[in-house]
Formats: structure tokens, C-alpha cells, sequence
């Protein structure tokens, strides 16, 4: 009969210390999915902003854009500042748009004439700033946090 070198009391520490780590483990994973699930609805409700297209119409540059509400709340007006920077990072343009009412759920698209000119002289559009945000039955008026953008365009659209 072959003796262990090892005490039956000291394998049972390390046969505890094994299983503790392995739950320790499977509750922090746990913990983990469970902060990225709360993560997840968190912003998941947004004001999403999407360039979705850009084509020059009579001269000028149309921007053409996809809005979605995903607040728990609808937003009664939403207005913003764009820049546009030309392809040298020169600023080309500037205007104030007006998205009007988001309510909850709801996808909007709205075209704007944004600039003077051809599209593919413009490489990005900034939001400079949010100049109109009433959120309704809500005392937060400051819409910038809330903003998910992309862009599906070849211009960039930025913050």
C-alpha cells in the first residue's frame, strides 16, 4: 500500500481552497453579467442620431437623418447645431436644425439642406452643441448625454 506525503488534513485545506476559488469565480461571473445587463439598458435608452445618407440637390448638401427615442419618456423638441469641416478640416458650414418631437419608441427621419455646395466636399459633420432639449415630465433639459451617434454616411458625424 502506497502512503501520500501528504496529510489527509492538508489535502482537505486544499480541497476547500479548490472549491471556494471555483465559486468565488462563478459569482463573479455572475456579478459581471449581471453590471453588463445593467450597462446595457442603461444605454439603451438614448436618443440615437444617425447620418444616414448625404446627396447634393440643387446645389447644396442634403443630409438626410434616422432619430429614435428609446427614453422612457417621449421629448417634446429636440434641436441642434451642426458644423461641417470640408476634407482640409477647414470649417465649410453651419446650421441649426430642428428634429421636433421624439415620442417614446418612435423612428423619425428628417432631411436638412446643411451647406452650399457639393457633399463630397464635406469629410465631417460636428453636433456642436444641443441647442433645444425638452425632455417631457422631466427636470433634466441637457439632451447631449442622452445622444447615441453614427454615421452610415461617408461623411463622419461627431461629438
Amino acid at each position: 500500500m502506497k502512503r501520500s506525503l501528504v496529510s489527509a488534513p492538508v489535502r482537505a485545506v486544499a480541497l476547500a481552497l479548490m472549491l471556494s476559488s471555483q465559486f468565488a469565480a462563478a459569482a463573479n461571473a455572475q456579478s459581471a453579467s449581471q453590471a453588463a445587463s445593467q450597462t446595457a439598458s442603461k444605454t439603451s435608452e438614448a436618443i440615437s442620431v444617425q447620418l444616414n445618407d448625404a446627396e447634393t440637390v440643387d446645389g447644396s448638401c442634403r443630409l438626410t437623418f434616422v432619430i429614435r427615442n428609446t427614453l422612457p419618456t417621449p421629448v417634446n423638441a429636440l434641436g441642434l447645431d451642426l458644423v461641417m469641416f470640408d476634407t482640409s478640416d477647414g470649417v465649410s458650414g453651419y446650421a441649426a436644425i430642428d428634429f421636433g418631437d421624439l415620442p417614446t419608441g418612435k423612428t423619425r427621419v428628417r432631411q436638412y439642406d446643411v451647406a452650399k455646395g457639393d457633399c463630397t466636399g464635406i469629410s465631417r459633420v460636428l453636433v456642436n452643441e444641443v441647442r433645444a432639449c425638452d425632455l417631457q415630465d422631466t427636470a433634466q433639459q441637457d439632451c447631449l448625454p442622452l445622444l447615441r451617434i453614427d454615421s452610415r454616411s461617408e461623411i463622419d458625424l461627431i461629438l
